[in-house]
């Protein structure tokens, strides 16, 4: 397999509200919602969110979109993030958004992690490798 582009979509109680956390709230660029569905375009991903209902028909599986279904961490999304100071940011700004930090950032096997859910549970963990930084890269 040799995908060209990765696409992840994921179901949402509330697009105007996923519209905020996103945008508003973690800075990502969007056109906003159209028809049903709000589209982020990231570095070799395109995220899609999607109404619980429009999802389930898009899928064919119900169940998979019944707000009990969604359970952090049923799946991860990871992001490369480059420095500890921006893992910070994140985790205040999607704090502030009306996410979750789970757990705090800290140093994990070489790795600066933390950890947050978005408003619908959706578990995103940021990474930056400290192993691999730069001497010349401010932290």
């Amino acid at each position: 397999m040799k995908p060209k582009a990765v696409v992840v979509s994921l179901p949402v109680a509330d697009l105007d509200r996923s519209l905020r956390f996103y945008r508003d709230g973690l800075g990502l660029s969007t056109a906003g919602i159209d028809e049903g569905a709000i589209v982020f375009e990231l570095p070799n991903l395109s995220l899609f969110l999607i109404e619980r209902e429009e999802y389930a028909t898009y899928t064919d599986r119900a169940g998979v979109a019944t707000p009990d279904a969604t359970v952090a961490g049923a799946c991860v999304i990871s992001c490369a993030i480059g420095s500890k100071a921006e893992v910070d940011d994140i985790l205040a700004r999607a704090a502030a958004a009306g996410g979750t930090v789970p757990k705090a950032a800290g140093t994990y096997d070489g790795s600066y992690m933390g950890y947050f859910t978005d408003t619908d549970g959706h578990l995103w963990e940021l990474v930056f490798n400290t192993r691999t930084q730069s001497a010349a890269a401010p932290e």
